[in-house]
């Protein structure tokens, strides 16, 4: 009964319910040499995420591993879905040019090769959040769609992000990172700083 119950809290503990808190860090080197991602931006308004599997099949025991689902991605196709994303908020990411004095964007969205580390929080049932760190993310296109929301009827224009996910160039740098949240919630400032810091590989 006692195996019983730590197990039940452990799958819950480990269960996703979303994702939030979403940020791209453009990648500055990216050589054999040197991995250098710069701050982090925010993309606040993320609304979903999903990977085109390279596996013909996908085997899956026990509920816990389930949830937990840290798994090898490497390779995988990504389509990322943002209800908005500020027009000066593209410049900060080097899609664009942004004119503030005309709210204008002279944007070229037939990109090739941008990387980007890839930062998320997956929510759990528990309330401890994973915040993952993917360190190359290759944008491969970036383009807007409308959708209408339920309560107002209100359209929004959504960005469609299209990207793969890559492993660094430097041996001996993983391809991702994660944290989690500790329960007493001491390490929140560390975990709230590895989304948007500024990373160098290997460190000095």
């Amino acid at each position: 009964m006692k195996e019983r119950e730590e197990n039940k809290q452990m799958s819950q503990k480990r269960a996703a319910t979303g994702f939030k808190g979403m940020a791209l860090a453009p990648i500055t080197e990216n050589t054999l040499t040197s991995y250098k991602a710069s701050a982090g931006e925010a993309l606040p308004y993320a609304g979903s995420m999903s990977r085109t599997a390279k596996e013909s099949t996908t085997d899956l025991y026990y509920d816990d591993d389930l949830y937990a689902q840290i798994k090898d991605v490497m390779g995988e196709d990504v389509e990322i879905r943002v209800a908005e994303v500020p027009l000066s908020k593209m410049a900060a990411l080097g899609l664009g040019t942004y004119d503030e004095e005309t709210e204008t964007l002279e944007a070229d969205f037939n990109i090739s090769g941008k990387e980007y580390a890839l930062r998320f929080v997956v929510d759990t049932v528990s309330g401890l959040p994973y915040y993952f760190n993917y360190r190359v993310f290759e944008m491969t296109g970036i383009k807007f769609d409308n959708f209408t929301t339920k309560k107002d009827s209100v359209t929004v224009c959504e960005v469609i992000i299209t990207g793969v996910f890559k492993r660094p160039s430097l041996n001996g740098v993983a391809p991702w990172a994660v944290m989690q949240l500790k329960e007493d919630k001491t390490n929140q400032a560390a975990c709230t700083a590895f989304l948007t810091a500024a990373e160098t590989k290997p460190t000095v």
